[in-house]
């Protein structure tokens, strides 16, 4: 496995035909426990969900970035030739919490800034909207609200929002493999996403090819009443691991001791940024 000194010298590179088909294998002998793992997912999501504010935070910040976790440990696991035999696996992502918390407030702060500064054109006519609709005879001017929120569908909102769109979706590709640094290297939150940044940048055309393709196919197998994402949800997490082990050789465990590959029995990482 290349160190973190290597991979900032120079960032790899992988297959995307490599990444599709080793992907499906990795994850096709334990598909079984992939889907239950999904299914539980969606259920504790929609759970947490269901508390007001508490609840979105919890899963946005906590359960969804730990669970995703697993996701990587185990699929890591099995690249090492084990089995997935527990299922208790897909909670180790919580052994992280620490770190994985600190990057997704890290992430949401940011893409909730990138809305804001496209909001920040359009606060005037907001605050037009407010006036009309707080005064007493408010009820009288719906033809002139009405008016000013036509008037923000035009080409200049149109194109503030899809530079916006395109711009969350470019954070978060080049922050695509902060929880793989987390759970293989065990690096702190902020760590894991500059060398994210870094090696996704030095493989930018290739990664994004490979997400398109991902995208594509989860997109088309969601159609017949999304049945099909039992089975591209799990082959995209094992084709996103295998892009990561490509680059950074973190299948060649050779260095490792088995106590070493078994996070839950050894120290935990940084409680740091």
């Amino acid at each position: 496995m290349r160190n973190i000194e290597q991979l900032e010298q120079d960032g790899g590179s992988f297959s995307i035909e490599t990444a599709l088909s080793q992907g499906w294998k990795l994850v096709s002998n334990q598909l079984l426990y992939y889907i239950l793992g999904g299914i539980l997912m969606i259920i504790i999501s929609f759970g947490a969900g269901i508390i007001p504010i508490a609840g979105s935070i919890a899963n946005g910040l906590i359960i969804s970035p730990c669970l995703g976790a697993g996701a990587v440990y185990v699929t890591w696991q099995i690249a090492q030739g084990k089995r997935w035999d527990d299922f208790g696996d897909m909670f180790k992502g919580f052994q992280f919490l620490t770190p994985l918390m600190v990057s997704s407030l890290i992430k949401i702060i940011i893409m909730i800034g990138v809305v804001l500064v496209f909001l920040f054109s359009f606060i005037p006519d907001f605050i037009e909207l407010y006036k009309i609709s707080t005064t007493i005879r408010g009820r009288y001017r719906e033809d002139e609200m009405l008016e000013i929120l036509t008037g923000l569908i035009n080409t200049k909102t149109i194109l503030f929002f899809m530079l916006a769109i395109l711009l969350i979706c470019f954070l978060g590709l080049i922050w695509s493999f902060t929880t793989h640094f987390i759970v293989i290297y065990r690096m702190t939150g902020w760590k894991a996403m500059e060398l994210s940044r870094k090696i996704v940048m030095r493989n930018f055309i290739s990664l994004l090819g490979l997400y398109i393709i991902l995208g594509i196919s989860v997109m088309i197998s969601a159609v017949p009443c999304g049945l099909g994402l039992l089975f591209t949800l799990p082959w995209m997490i094992g084709t996103i691991y295998s892009a990561f082990a490509q680059i950074t050789g973190s299948n060649d465990m050779d260095d490792l001791s088995k106590e070493g590959f078994d996070f839950m029995a050894s120290e935990k990482p940084e409680d740091t940024l």
